[in-house]
């Protein structure tokens, strides 16, 4: 059982997952860093644009997501906060290498907590998914 299973069930829920095969296993660690860490510029602009736009809500904003570590094995890191308007878990999974072969997938799981959480995510789904999709072909490639 993946930790991220544990945060189900939500209000949203998605996954990108891939099978791929590369002569050196990736680690959850690895695709946290290229995910979470290492944006293009006009991610981190987005990200700002967010943070202004929600700063009048009383909504936090920014700070990274490395202090948003809340859990780990070898093969599962999950990244959480639970704010006033929603909660959300990223699970960021490796399997272990199998003659060559791996699965890696990141999983978002969402519950809101009150209306505007539900508001907020209507804004940021369609960013979300276009991301996390984006950022985590960028993880995996050799």
């Amino acid at each position: 059982m993946r930790i991220i299973d544990k945060y189900l069930p939500a209000d949203y829920c998605d996954c990108v997952s891939r099978r791929i095969k590369k002569t050196e296993s990736l680690s959850p660690d690895h695709i946290f860093e290229e995910m979470f860490c290492h944006f293009p510029k006009p991610v981190t602009w987005l990200f700002k644009l967010r943070n202004a736009i929600v700063k009048p809500f009383g909504l936090q904003g920014g700070g990274g997501f490395r202090n948003l570590i809340s859990e780990r094995n070898d093969e599962e890191i999950i990244i959480s906060k639970n704010d006033k308007h929603l909660g959300f878990w990223v699970g960021i999974y490796c399997s272990p290498q199998e003659d060559g072969w791996q699965e890696a997938s990141v999983t978002t799981v969402v519950k809101f907590n009150n209306f505007l959480g539900k508001i907020y995510f209507i804004g940021i789904w369609v960013f979300h998914k276009l991301l996390v999709k984006s950022l985590f072909r960028k993880a995996i490639k050799d």
